[in-house]
């Protein structure tokens, strides 16, 4: 599965707002352009996979304004995702305020076209409007269709869907709650340099507090990836020499150890610069044996080398063809590595925002068959490149 569009209607900065996705953008605009709130409504349907919507709506927005202005104390969503039918699906939903006496107003998942000869129409998975309705699976033979009652309104009534025999919803919510969000910022240099418990194949969380569990899972189970993990350091760090894992604190603990030329003990986490922990993380996740359906991460460039960023593009680059991947950045230097088709600029325009693909830009693509392609650098520092657009 994979996320191919999202609409949002009456959100935060979305009046009206599309973007289309590929395997990996790289989100670019300046500051209030959207990129946040893009991630954070994104991280909003994930968390209703698994918990009600709370009082202020958005986790920690309390006193800010969540629903679009001028405009009602309501919000509607429409993401299409390749589920592996022959058509994309459908997931929609709407959301009513005000913020603390919200519900949820309607959700329904729909084929975006006649699911095959035998259908006239598209074909609806889920239908529920003020907390009742109906799901169903044209392949679910028990459960063909089943009536569905919520307990309470603050409920995504996908985010209920537990069974596996209802095969499509099952799936969507799995593949939706399997989301992650990253950000240079969030990550918890603390809990990263002590000593943490072993996992049974963990993935990394979403404050990297785990990031020496993750790493001795790939030192055991996958030593290869392990080896080009380090070989990453090497080409990042030159000074970098050797990365361990090693039992540490209490029982079941481990912490990663890290050597450098000319020295002859090692260092563990707990002695590593915020950059280098985060260097670490940023490689560990784009490794992965088992990565999450889609990785949105919020500037990785931040605090690292300018010298490791052609080699960070390049990793995602590379982890884009196991999943998918949202990167926003205002590094120019960084958004350059990448290739234009990989970038996306959100603009502020008319009350709104836009989602704008540099490549479609018959002027841009002329400006850089003059100038070539490092052109994008200076024009996206001075602003010219949304300018253009």
């Amino acid at each position: 599965m994979y996320l191919k569009s999202l609409k949002i209607t009456g959100y935060r900065p979305f009046k009206d707002f599309l973007a289309n996705f590929g395997p990996l953008e790289v989100l670019v605009g300046a500051n209030g352009s959207g990129k946040s709130s893009l991630f954070e409504f994104l991280k909003f349907l994930r968390d209703g996979m698994s918990e009600d919507i709370p009082p202020e709506i958005v986790k920690g927005a309390i006193g800010q304004q969540v629903f679009h202005k001028p405009g009602e104390d309501r919000f509607w969503w429409s993401i299409e995702v390749d589920s592996g039918y022959p058509v994309p699906v459908r997931y929609q939903g709407e959301l009513m305020g005000p913020i603390g006496n919200k519900h949820v107003s309607f959700e329904r998942v729909v084929s975006a076209f006649p699911l095959g000869d035998q259908y006239d129409r598209p074909y609806l998975f889920m239908n529920i409007k003020e907390g009742k309705g109906v799901i169903q699976d044209p392949e679910s033979k028990k459960y063909k269709r089943q009536d569905i009652a919520l307990k309470r309104p603050n409920q995504l009534a996908l985010g209920t869907i537990n069974n596996p025999a209802m095969g499509t919803l099952y799936n969507l919510r799995e593949f939706i709650h399997d989301w992650k969000f990253y950000n240079s910022f969030n990550l918890a240099n603390d809990k990263i340099r002590k000593s943490v418990p072993t996992e049974q194949e963990p993935v990394l969380q979403e404050d990297a507090g785990n990031l020496s569990s993750v790493l001795h899972y790939l030192l055991l189970e996958y030593p290869d990836l392990f080896d080009e993990l380090k070989q990453y350091l090497k080409y990042m760090v030159p000074s970098f020499k050797d990365l361990t894992v090693k039992a540490r604190g209490g029982p079941g603990e481990v912490i990663a150890f890290w050597r450098e030329e000319g020295m002859d003990y090692d260092l563990s986490l707990a002695d590593l610069s915020d950059g280098i922990l985060r260097l670490i993380c940023w490689i560990t996740l784009c490794l992965h044996p088992q990565p999450s359906a889609l990785m949105c991460i919020d500037e990785p460039d931040q605090g690292v080398h300018p010298r490791t960023l052609p080699i960070l593009a390049g990793l995602f680059e590379k982890a884009c063809e196991r999943t998918q991947i949202l990167l926003a950045t205002h590094s120019s230097y960084f958004l350059v590595n990448f290739h234009l088709s990989r970038l996306a600029v959100l603009r502020k325009q008319d009350n709104n925002i836009a989602f704008i693909k540099p490549n479609t830009s018959r002027i841009l693509l002329s400006n850089l068959e003059d100038f070539g392609q490092d052109e994008i650098e200076l024009m996206h520092r001075n602003d010219e490149l949304e300018v253009l657009l």
